[in-house]
């Protein structure tokens, strides 16, 4: 990994390696937008993890039209400059650099979301709420806007600054033939991208990059060659280029495990052509391996859904100790709208500032399952003597997953959880226990019954993630359907692509319930998975022998 701890320069600012984390929606802002300490802490945990580089999550500049969603971070005002000092002033302290990502939204928000204004956007292509076009008043107005926030945040401490022209707001709705539909000379929305970087160049002197979609995944929209030839017009006004992929789905830059890693190398090798400035690519990179192999094709490997699993990502590369893997599940971590972020396989995400208290004797944990793993693996670390008793496999119901690309992203879990008990001198022993005392029992709601049927007519009527799984196998000697509703609560691009999965092996995706042999039902409002799982095995853990 010499290429990967190598420093970089990006416009005069020295990183200490190659590695960046991707800013990514957290929802832990404050209403009014500035980082509260949970955000602080959250940003800090990745900063000491050894991460050479953050970039926050997008950053509203004006409060007007400009939000995407509640508690995003937002440096409208000279009054937040302080508050965002704090989070600039903790990340140096650990060597890291960080830039902010600045945003404004365009068409993608609802009204209540901006202060009951309109959205507007470069034509009247409405996405959710109706848009306004917007004039040359207000084209001037967001361009000063974007360059008052780059001065706050310069003052505030950031060492850079990253124009969001990405995943369909506004900047990429001027530069994306789908949505730009102008007859005046913003109908070649680059020029309004160089008016935005030439007022912002005109009043700081940090480095300055864009985020862009290296493709939208779209016959109309923006591909890698028409990429190719917008970042080659702008490469002497910026320090970087960030590439990611998407528009507004749902094919986004947050690829669920049933696609490919890394996810959008091919499409950036075509979009960097002939540029002679530093190129960041993000897109499920999760493993040493696959920063090694986006380190061959570019300059820094962008890190995102693997920070939240695993904050100490960077140095755990280093020192070989086992990575907690993102499973890319796509569950606690999308969707982060009404809820704050959180991380099916990593408990402590959004508690960084929980500390585990200490510990010490014997105790025992019943149950292999991952409930009963991150239960040994936080008692072994608050110091106890753990013994873990499991009458079968390690993984408990993991051994059971029929989904392939199920099996081939969360097995690594398990995998890891091994690792580490042994690292971390956890006996496990493989026995069957009924009665203990001093002990933790970690057993979870058992899976449905496997349905033993064939050459019949099977509906599944039920947002059980089970169904979905035994789908897979059904689908091999009958006739199966599943209902919409059935999938409702699945992130939508890990929707959209078990559904052009069943359709490969013959499974019916249906709008209303039909008449079926059999039919598997059930609705649960708060299903037993693994992210319930691990949370009950860590919270059973630090709860353990504390005196109520």
């Amino acid at each position: 990994m010499q290429r990967a701890f190598s420093p970089i320069e990006v416009g005069g600012i020295k990183l200490k390696n190659r590695l960046a984390m991707s800013p990514m929606i957290s929802n832990l802002g404050a209403p009014d937008g500035y980082p509260t300490d949970s955000h602080i802490l959250y940003m800090l945990e990745r900063a000491i993890g050894g991460i050479g580089l953050i970039i926050t999550e997008y950053t509203y500049i004006n409060k007007v039209d400009s939000r995407g969603s509640v508690n995003e971070l937002g440096i409208y005002s000279d009054e937040l400059i302080p508050k965002f000092f704090r989070l600039t002033e903790m990340i140096h302290r650990t060597g890291s650099k960080v830039f902010i990502q600045l945003v404004h939204v365009g068409r993608k928000t609802r009204k209540n979301i901006i202060w009951n204004n309109t959205p507007v956007s470069p034509s009247q292509e409405k996405l959710m709420d109706e848009v306004r076009e917007m004039d040359k008043d207000d084209i001037e107005r967001i361009e000063e806007d974007f360059a008052e926030a780059s001065v706050r945040a310069e003052m505030a401490g950031f060492n850079g600054i990253e124009i969001h022209g990405a995943h369909g707001y506004l900047i990429a709705q001027f530069l994306s033939p789908a949505i730009n539909k102008r007859k005046d000379r913003y109908s070649d929305g680059v020029v309004f991208v160089e008016e935005v970087l030439k007022r912002i160049r005109e009043k700081v002197n940090i480095p300055v990059g864009m985020r862009i979609s290296s493709t939208e995944f779209d016959n109309e929209g923006l591909n890698p060659e028409m990429v190719s030839k917008i970042v080659y017009r702008l490469q002497n006004m910026l320090d970087y280029v960030h590439f990611s992929a998407g528009r507004d789905g749902p094919y986004n830059a947050s690829m669920p495990f049933y696609y490919k890693r890394v996810s959008f190398i091919e499409e950036a090798i075509k979009a960097k052509e002939g540029l002679k400035i530093p190129v960041f690519l993000a897109g499920s990179i999760l493993t040493p391996a696959d920063v090694e192999r986006t380190l061959e094709v570019v300059d820094v490997a962008v890190i995102g859904r693997q920070m939240l699993a695993d904050p100490k990502f960077p140095e755990k590369m280093k020192s070989g100790d086992p990575i907690r893997p993102c499973i890319r599940c796509n569950q606690s971590c999308r969707g982060v709208v009404i809820k704050e972020v959180r991380c099916d396989v990593n408990p402590l995400l959004g508690w960084e500032g929980l500390s585990l208290p200490s510990g010490k004797g014997e105790v025992y944990v019943i149950g292999g399952g991952v409930q009963g793993l991150e239960a040994s693996r936080t008692l072994a670390l608050r110091g106890f003597d753990v013994t873990l008793y499991e009458r079968a496999e390690l993984g408990g119901q993991f051994n059971d997953f029929i989904d392939p690309y199920k099996r081939k992203e969360f097995l690594p879990l398990v995998d890891y959880y091994k690792e580490e008990l042994e690292r971390l001198e956890v006996r496990v022993i493989k026995k069957e226990v009924t009665e203990c005392e001093n002990c933790i029992w970690a057993i979870g709601d058992p899976s449905p019954t496997f349905p033993q049927v064939s050459r019949k007519t099977i509906l599944i009527d039920s947002n059980i993630y089970a169904y979905q799984d035994y789908a897979f196998k059904l689908a091999e000697n009958n006739e199966v359907y599943i209902t919409t509703n059935s999938l409702s609560e699945l992130d939508r691009t890990r929707r959209y692509f078990l559904i052009k999965i069943y359709g490969e092996l013959g499974v019916k995706v249906v709008d209303k319930p039909i008449q079926a042999d059999v039919t598997l039902k059930g609705y649960l409002k708060n299903q037993w998975n693994i992210g319930s799982a691990i949370k009950a095995g860590f919270i059973n853990a630090i709860s353990f022998g504390r005196e109520s």
